[in-house]
């Protein structure tokens, strides 16, 4: 009789729960980066949000909601870094920013950070 070593039944192979292991590896690091994009994604469909709303108020009440987006994101954007002008031929608004954000990896004692800057903006006809 020839006996086996290999494809026990309920036994687990190393090499299924390595598998495993880089899994929840990245899953765990993948978290932290998409944080960050969520967040500039939110950022940039509001920003989209606002320019429509431009022809029925004006640059201050702009700057205000997007503050408190900022505000409300974590996003470290104040009035004074939002650029909102308005065109006449034709007519438009251009509202645009520009942040750095950290993507930061931490796994088993290992610390890896990244600043990645970011361009949250529209140009929209009126």
């Amino acid at each position: 009789m020839v006996t086996r070593f290999g494809n026990r039944p309920g036994k687990v192979g190393l090499g299924c729960l390595f598998s495993i292991f880089l899994l929840v590896a990245g899953v765990w690091v993948g978290i932290n980066v998409l944080e960050v994009y969520w967040r500039y994604y939110r950022l940039q469909d509001f920003v989209k949000e606002q320019a429509g709303f431009a022809t029925l108020v004006d640059d201050g009440v702009i700057r205000r909601r997007l503050v408190a987006k900022c505000d409300s994101l974590a996003i470290p954007l104040t009035g004074r870094d939002w650029d909102i002008r308005r065109g006449t031929n034709p007519p438009h608004i251009v509202i645009a920013a520009q942040y750095t954000d950290t993507i930061v990896i931490e796994v088993a004692g290992f610390r890896k950070a990244w600043a990645k800057p970011f361009s949250p903006g529209v140009r929209m006809g009126l």
